[in-house]
């Protein structure tokens, strides 16, 4: 017997237009002065964040994407430095100081003490980390491992990262299995009673909040987490990952874990008290060759 398929997805090319013509939009509102990046109800009338809002909030999809930092104590996190060609840094010289921060960071405007740190086993958070500080050759390059405090481990981060690993195909699967498991349940007992079984709608409402998340996210990382060129406005095209970041402050959300745009294997978090992680170990110095 021919499977019929549950769903059709041939509209995803659809969605995802309009996921990035209301991006588009959304960054304009911006750009424009229309609303300020830390205006969060203002920003939530705009049709990006309204959906966003609609779908990871008020039908709580945003617990897909959440995470304590105590579930990545084990992930080892670091951060980078640019050294002059004497220095002899410090643990303090891996700490965020406002009057060195003179240009926009992707989740904060210049001057803010985010702590910003890479993700990852091996070498791969420090190869991010030479990466997100644009080293060059000849130029000495200090690196330093962070730990997050005992204190700050039941709070929560968003981790926007959760669908990189998976295609468009994949999720349309995930959600297509769980409509035939459905069909299938339906059918047997309608065998077995002779009744005409509804579909739990409870499961369906959240098999498709999933599979809009990670639909959504895998725009968000595919569409939007795009490295920048030289000579762009840092503080235009930054500004709306500002108002999501103020977004989820306003959700009591403590980071933001996010993929490497500068380094396809790394991953980045963000937390919005430097005083959440402390270096710890030795200093690694090395020239850039």
């Amino acid at each position: 017997m021919k499977r019929i398929a549950f769903f059709e997805f041939s509209e995803i090319k659809k969605s995802e237009s309009s996921i990035k013509r209301t991006w588009g939009e959304y960054r304009e509102a911006l750009a424009t002065k229309k609303i300020s990046f830390n205006d969060v109800e203002a920003a939530k009338e705009e049709l990006f964040l309204k959906t966003y809002n609609d779908l990871f909030h008020d039908h709580n999809g945003i617990k897909l994407q959440t995470k304590t930092l105590g579930s990545i104590v084990g992930i080892p996190l670091g951060r980078g430095a640019r050294l002059k060609e004497t220095e002899i840094p410090d643990y303090e010289r891996f700490l965020p100081k406002k009057e060195f921060i003179n240009e926009d960071n992707r989740f904060s405007p210049a001057g803010v003490e985010w702590l910003y740190l890479a993700v990852g086993d091996g070498n791969t958070r420090s190869e991010c980390a030479k990466k997100e500080c644009r080293m060059k050759a000849g130029e000495r390059f200090g690196f330093c491992d962070f730990q997050l405090l005992d204190n700050v481990l039941g709070q929560k981060i968003v981790d926007l990262t959760i669908a990189d690993a998976l295609s468009y195909a994949d999720i349309n699967n995930e959600l297509e299995k769980h409509g035939q498991k459905q069909y299938k349940r339906s059918l047997k007992i309608a065998k077995a009673t002779g009744l005409n079984i509804p579909i739990d709608k409870s499961a369906f409402n959240e098999a498709m909040t999933k599979w809009g998340v990670f639909t959504y996210s895998k725009l968000l990382s595919q569409q939007i987490f795009i490295p920048l060129g030289d000579g762009v406005d840092k503080s235009i095209e930054y500004a709306p990952f500002q108002s999501l970041a103020q977004y989820f402050i306003s959700l009591g959300y403590a980071g933001i874990m996010y993929g490497s745009t500068v380094y396809p294997q790394g991953k980045n978090l963000v937390l919005f008290d430097k005083n959440m992680a402390t270096p710890v170990g030795g200093i690694d110095i090395s020239v850039i060759v």
